[in-house]
């Protein structure tokens, strides 16, 4: 039905191989060829990285959406006494994820609480995202692949920064967590362990969104969903 194969990069709030179902899922449910690279609570340096490799590997992609988190988030290779020290016993992020440990916002450890105290950087951060992003996009428009950014949480540019990232990232002033929260979806979310993943009826409605800068053509099958979801709700 398409000839569109849809490279996708973000956090938990679209990363399709996880509990939880996100957009990425609902579109791939209707049949559109996506590749996902994302992962849960990754940082937007895992985010960048690890769309641009798959976009050397693969050259048959043809559109990137990539879904910016928020700052602050720090990603750590892990071996096995990581694993014990870091990763077992933390009580919010005790998981890993491809070799890496996605410690997020956590702070048990000593080393997390001296980290936000002396090293985080956010304006080093920012201009890093901002000089990947249009790295990329060059990239992209250099060999005809469709390029566009979301930006799911509030990201502190500069306005130097947001005077140019505002024609990339088309929702730079209205992050899709906070359109979330003011929607009428947001009375379904399960505040359990922090866990702000939205919840599924959010994910239909902002699938096919999402699916209007892809292929309309899918937009009758998440229609269908969406409606079977109001039935059951």
């Amino acid at each position: 039905m398409s000839n569109k194969k849809v490279l996708v990069s973000g956090c938990g709030f679209s990363f399709g191989g996880q509990a939880r179902k996100t957009w990425v899922n609902v579109l791939k449910s209707v049949g559109v060829n996506i590749v996902d690279v994302g992962g849960p609570a990754v940082s937007n340096q895992w985010i960048l990285n690890q769309a641009f490799l798959k976009l050397l590997e693969d050259e048959s992609i043809n559109q990137v959406i990539l879904q910016l988190t928020s700052t602050g988030k720090l990603d750590v290779e892990v071996d096995p006494q990581r694993q014990i020290e870091l990763v077992d016993t933390d009580s919010l992020r005790n998981f890993t994820f491809q070799g890496i440990w996605p410690s997020s916002c956590s702070v048990d450890h000593a080393s997390k609480r001296l980290y936000n105290q002396w090293l985080v950087s956010p304006g080093l951060e920012a201009q890093d995202i901002f000089c990947k992003i249009m790295l990329l996009r060059d990239w992209c428009q250099s060999r005809n692949i469709k390029f566009a950014v979301l930006q799911a949480y509030d990201i502190s540019w500069t306005e130097s920064q947001r005077s140019v990232l505002s024609s990339i990232i088309s929702n730079i002033s209205d992050p899709l967590y906070d359109q979330y929260e003011k929607s009428e979806f947001y009375r379904y979310h399960d505040h359990q362990g922090q866990n702000t993943v939205p919840c599924k009826q959010y994910q239909i409605d902002l699938a096919a969104s999402i699916c209007q800068q892809i292929d309309s053509v899918f937009l009758p099958r998440i229609e269908r969903i969406s409606q079977s979801i109001k039935t059951i709700i």
